[in-house]
């Protein structure tokens, strides 16, 4: 049957997370503490190490050292399935639905208690009822191929709220939302963490994002963690500076007996073509 709203948010800390493939460090001695109902914006350029880090919380990667602790105790995650079962869900980057069901038959069979025959008159009044809590309207009876991909971006993130999810993490969750579906989703997943039903950890690159939903922040680096903050302590300016590992942008210096050319952002001379 539907899930009931989540319970509580959960509390999640990592401590001296690490995560090396062979003799690469993707990730290195990270220790990061998100407090239950904590909307927590993770940073960094690409290649920084923060999907290893999120895949090492949600089991899909055994950390080389380090552990994962849930509302202050330890936890050996061993797939996204035992996160799934202590509360712990991601909406990936790349749609994971599949195109062929319909929304109501992908909601249902990510359950783990789903039954081999399933009544769907009751699977359905069940879902009209969580529905029915949900901000945004989504036609459950449709193919999701049929979707756009707005849609189906709001779609992966109620399946997570179906599943009763008390820790979500997001993955640039707006890449494919317009800027009033963008508002309207994290405004819905603001406005649970603020009520204590959710923790949200978000990867973005958005700064506007960031400011707008965002409490607390962390910067990963070359994977390690080199910064954070409350949002608003932080300008964008300090926030960039710890991605990148510098605040000014190095410019190249004219050649002798050349002009300075510093602030010109392209020239092209003696340009042909056949």
């Amino acid at each position: 049957m539907s899930a009931p709203a989540p319970s509580g948010a959960l509390a999640i800390e990592t401590v001296g997370m690490t995560k090396r493939f062979g003799g690469f460090t993707a990730l290195d001695d990270v220790s990061m503490k998100i407090e239950a109902g904590g909307f927590h914006a993770l940073l960094g350029e690409n290649g920084a190490g923060k999907s290893t880090f999120v895949k090492c919380v949600m089991g899909f990667y055994p950390p080389s050292a380090g552990s994962v602790l849930i509302d202050g105790r330890e936890a050996e995650i061993t797939g996204p399935k035992g996160a799934q079962a202590r509360g712990l869900g991601m909406v990936y980057q790349h749609f994971t639905l599949v195109p062929s069901l319909t929304g109501a038959e992908n909601l249902v069979i990510g359950r783990a208690d789903a039954p081999a025959i399933l009544d769907w008159t009751a699977e359905r009044a069940a879902l009209a009822d969580f529905m029915a809590r949900m901000p945004f309207r989504l036609n459950l009876d449709r193919p999701v191929a049929e979707l756009a991909a707005g849609e189906k971006q709001k779609l992966e993130i109620v399946k997570q709220l179906y599943l009763k999810a008390r820790f979500l993490i997001l993955d640039e969750p707006t890449s494919v939302l317009t800027p009033t579906e963008a508002e309207e989703v994290l405004g819905l997943l603001r406005g649970m963490a603020d009520a204590g039903a959710l923790t949200v950890l978000m990867i973005s690159h958005k700064f506007r994002e960031v400011e707008a939903f965002a409490r607390s922040l962390s910067v990963l680096r070359r994977g390690r963690l080199v910064g954070g903050g409350a949002v608003g302590a932080l300008s964008r300016d300090d926030m960039a500076a710890m991605m990148v590992g510098e605040r000014t942008t190095r410019t190249i210096a004219a050649r002798i007996g050349e002009p300075d050319r510093a602030r010109e952002i392209l020239r092209v001379e003696g340009l042909t073509a056949t």
